[in-house]
């Protein structure tokens, strides 16, 4: 009942019946153990007309599940749009929410109005008289009960979230623009918030209301670009601060383009600037390392001379030199050329930087041998 894993759904789905006239989804529990009752999933149509106490109802997410006959049989009485909502949140508590939004007409128009405060609500651990009593009330007070401010400016933000999906990673960015008034009230002001908009007022609240957040905000929503464009505003806020370049220079950009030509252009001033002060010390070390350089596992090499750097920098194009603590590395026979920067503190090896060429972040194979490596690094001490 408690259990929500992914493949105990699959597995469920297959032990799944269909009862048309009672409006329930039967899970037969005894192929897993002989002792265990059948679990009834009521359907929509049974759920608008419940009455009494609330149906006990287990945290599995069916709505994830493999579209048997039987499932896809209740579905099938769900609204579309509901079901298209509840697949863009989390799915802690998606059979309570469905409950809730087809029980109470309040509750179906704040999933339509604002999807992520319904689905808080519905996690709240509220009974249903706390519901009741909160309904009337103003959406400030419903924002204030589940910890968020209790201000009309945030709840406007709210209404203005346009997320094509709501992972645990944009719930902590929601959760952030929310604890910062100078964040979500000029955030509010923006035509629509969608996962680019949301990224960059959550890790920039200095590029907000900027001409480049103003063109995000009126692109279609891509959470797939939001990491990349993440690691670029990052690495030319950190290029910028090394040049000593003013950030205005980034917030009059109207498209991530521009911001890849700014820092295109500032790499390439900052390798001149790098090979002058370099000649002019009479010293051929560029990185000064933070604890004793590792035994790199075979396979892996380390970047220590200004040549083997700016040769980096060119390949991946990424301005390593930003950071002159860290000890780079790469692979040595990597078909895409990838470089990562390691740091040591407290007794252990961690990642701050991996670019693959054209300074885009890593794809998962590569973290999965990043990762790897560092495990490698740490077991050495």
């Amino acid at each position: 009942m408690h259990d929500s894993r992914p493949t105990l759904g699959r597995l469920l789905a297959r032990h799944a019946l269909w009862d048309e006239a009672q409006s329930t989804l039967w899970i037969d529990l005894t192929p897993f153990n002989a002792a265990l009752q059948p679990v009834e999933l009521p359907g929509w149509e049974r759920m608008l007309i419940w009455r009494g106490d609330p149906p006990p109802l287990p945290t599995w997410a069916p709505l994830e599940w493999p579209h048997t006959p039987a499932v896809n049989s209740w579905r099938k009485q769900i609204p579309t749009w509901v079901i298209e909502t509840l697949e863009r949140l989390p799915t802690k508590g998606q059979l309570r929410l469905l409950y809730l939004s087809a029980r109470y007409p309040q509750m179906l128009e704040l999933l339509d109005k604002m999807p992520v405060l319904a689905w808080r609500l519905a996690n709240a651990q509220l009974d249903e008289h706390q519901l009741q009593r909160l309904f009337p009330q103003p959406r400030t007070e419903m924002s204030a009960l589940v910890g968020w401010p209790e201000d009309r400016h945030a709840v406007r933000f709210l209404q203005k979230l346009r997320l094509r999906r709501m992972d645990e990673q944009m719930l902590e960015q929601v959760e952030t623009c929310l604890a910062d008034p100078d964040i979500y009230l000029p955030a509010s002001g923006l035509p629509r918030i969608n996962s680019m908009a949301l990224t960059l007022a959550a890790h920039f609240p200095q590029l907000i209301g900027s001409p480049l957040h103003q063109s995000l905000a009126r692109q279609p929503c891509r959470p797939q670009q939001c990491k990349q464009m993440k690691a670029l505003l990052s690495d030319a806020m950190a290029l910028a601060q090394w040049l000593g370049k003013p950030i205005e220079a980034i917030q009059t950009c109207r498209f991530l383009v521009d911001v890849e030509a700014l820092y295109e252009k500032w790499l390439q001033e900052g390798l001149q600037r790098l090979q002058r002060d370099t000649q002019k010390n009479h010293t051929k070390t560029v990185w000064k390392k933070v604890g004793d350089p590792p035994h790199l596992p075979r396979g892996w090499q380390s970047i220590q001379t200004l040549k083997g750097l700016v040769t980096c920098c060119r390949k991946t194009g990424h301005a390593w030199y930003a950071d002159a603590h860290t000890l780079l590395i790469q692979p040595i026979a990597a078909k895409t050329p990838w470089t990562a920067a390691l740091t040591h503190q407290n007794e252990s090896w961690t990642v701050s930087c991996a670019r693959q060429k054209g300074n885009q972040p890593l794809d998962p194979e590569q973290e999965a041998q990043l990762n790897l490596l560092i495990s490698q690094l740490n077991q050495q001490r």
